[in-house]
């Protein structure tokens, strides 16, 4: 007759399996897979892989980056806007046609350039931290950018889509 067994971790789930080395009872809800076999998580040592230990000179480095970048882009586009819209005020039919769609373009690219700067910062490390620095980023650009252009003008739609976008592209080297 065998004896039931409890988890040294879960008094109240009884299971069937022990830990590889220190031969205690173990249930699936705290078991780690290691090459070697299932072991508790005391025993297994499981380390964060490099690439995935943000540590906090990282974190600041991509935050710096990131920021920097962003209010960069968003002065520098300010600088280009009038430009811009003198055209526009000219009254070329097309690029009232063709504007939405350019601060589409413009928005995206800046989210690419955030994303690569904090990547680059970071380097090249991943993880859901650094994916939320980049998307604040993006929208510390959009703040900068939006003041310049008054893309409201021709609806929240657009707005949205390059928001969407840049932010897809910032986070997506992470």
């Amino acid at each position: 007759m065998t004896q039931t067994l409890y988890c040294a971790r879960h008094p109240k789930n009884e299971t069937s399996i022990r830990y590889g080395r220190c031969e205690d009872a173990i249930c699936p809800n705290c078991l780690v897979h290691s090459p070697v076999g299932m072991r508790c998580p005391d025993c297994a040592r499981v380390n964060r892989v490099p690439t995935y230990d943000v540590t906090l000179p990282y974190m600041l480095r991509g935050i710096g980056a990131g920021v920097g970048m962003a209010l960069v882009l968003g002065v520098a586009f300010n600088f280009v806007a009038p430009a811009i819209f003198r055209l526009v005020f000219i009254n070329i039919p097309i690029l009232n046609t063709i504007l939405p769609f350019l601060y589409v373009a413009i928005m995206a690219a800046i989210g690419y350039a955030i994303g690569e700067a904090v990547s680059l910062s970071t380097n090249r490390k991943r993880g859901l931290k650094l994916k939320l620095i980049s998307a604040a980023s993006v929208f510390v650009a959009s703040f900068a950018i939006t003041l310049g252009f008054p893309s409201a003008a021709y609806g929240l739609t657009y707005l949205f889509i390059g928001l969407a976008l840049a932010t897809w592209l910032a986070i997506r080297p992470f």
